[in-house]
């Protein structure tokens, strides 16, 4: 009898746990969906709920994405950072995060700019041109 009671208890949790991690993706993807449509404060929405659910680095960057385009550079810069502090190799974040220091005036954005360079990013290496190479001059 205990092993049958054990088995349906693990049963439901793992049923509980694929659905949870279900309702993580699918608030994610429909953050991605929403960020791409421009719907800056429907996909935060979306990413804080996921973030509820599960922590990733990769979440942390989107909704910074997000409060990007809604020009909350404060905001943007706190999640940047936190994407980095998860993962220190997260080439697009070292991008984004020197982009809005950038916008900050922030004379770092260009040693961040130039790890995302050195992480193979081609879109830093533009923004380095435009941001940091007529400051040298």
């Amino acid at each position: 009898m205990k092993k049958i009671f054990l088995l349906g208890l693990l049963i439901i949790l793992s049923l509980h746990i694929k659905a949870q991690s279900n309702d993580f993706y699918n608030l994610y993807f429909d953050g991605n969906a929403l960020l791409v449509k421009g719907q800056y404060i429907k996909a935060i929405e979306c990413y804080n709920k996921a973030l509820k659910l599960s922590q990733p680095d990769y979440v942390y960057f989107n909704r910074g994405n997000a409060y990007f385009g809604k020009k909350d550079y404060t905001a943007a810069m706190a999640d940047y950072n936190k994407a980095l502090q998860m993962n220190k190799s997260y080439t697009e974040a070292y991008c984004q995060r020197g982009l809005v220091k950038s916008y900050l005036g922030d004379k770092t954005c260009c040693d961040d700019l130039k790890k995302a360079i050195k992480l193979d990013s081609p879109d830093a290496k533009e923004a380095y041109e435009k941001n940091c190479k007529k400051k040298k001059e």
